[in-house]
């Protein structure tokens, strides 16, 4: 016996299908295709877009690869994905939403004010620094997500802003932070802190080198703020 898809499109009248049967059947197999499977499609599909983009680089994965390595056909990976970019994109909003979150639960730890601010950098930022310059086409993935994704870094950087703004007031409030001696809003130091951050992240910086620059930057920039280590 057929799948349930198969069935129904055997069902349709002939003159309703036109001369689209094989396009009409093969799509019924990609959805046959992606209901047997264990692991949704398009978790499948992003898998194996990031292993192939760091393997390879962008411009010299296909999404024809991308179908192979995830274990999945042409049709079954276009009705997920229109193209390789935005696959791209996708892999990108996740990558910045799970760097989110962690900074987020860094930031609403007990620990004191410098190690929360140290964990919630290294959250954010790590993760595409070490994936990066795991890659050996990690130059041509960071012009590429400057190219496709811009929107999503600078929203992911106005969220991040915020989640500081709120930790330095939340510290000022309990006497960690002292915002008034620095003249300094809230929001004024998040902003400051966010843009001395980017300047840590040039091309080529290791994650050894990174580490101890967020953390010699926080330790001076909480002192700046009243602070103690």
């Amino acid at each position: 016996m057929g799948t349930s898809c198969e069935l129904s499109f055997k069902a349709w009248p002939a003159g309703l299908i036109g001369g689209h049967v094989d396009t009409l059947y093969s799509t019924c197999q990609a959805v046959d295709e992606m209901v047997r499977t264990q692991t949704p499609a398009r978790e499948r599909i992003l898998g194996a877009a990031f292993t192939l983009f760091g393997r390879y680089g962008f411009k010299r994965t296909s999404m024809e690869d991308i179908a192979a390595e995830a274990g999945l056909s042409r049709t079954a990976l276009y009705l997920q994905f229109g193209s390789k970019e935005d696959i791209f994109r996708e892999l990108a909003a996740r990558l910045h939403e799970e760097a989110l979150s962690q900074a987020e639960a860094a930031l609403d730890d007990d620990q004191p004010i410098v190690e929360r601010l140290r964990a919630a950098v290294e959250a954010k930022t790590l993760p595409m620094i070490q994936t990066v310059n795991e890659s050996p086409h990690g130059s041509e993935l960071i012009d590429e997500k400057n190219r496709l994704c811009g929107d999503l870094a600078l929203a992911s950087e106005r969220r991040f802003q915020q989640m500081l703004a709120r930790t330095f007031i939340h510290a000022d409030e309990k006497g960690d932070l002292y915002l008034a001696r620095s003249g300094l809003r809230a929001e004024e130091a998040a902003e400051l802190f966010a843009q001395a951050l980017n300047g840590l992240k040039g091309r080529g910086v290791t994650v050894a080198r990174y580490r101890t620059s967020v953390a010699s930057l926080v330790k001076l920039f909480v002192k700046g703020l009243g602070g103690s280590e």
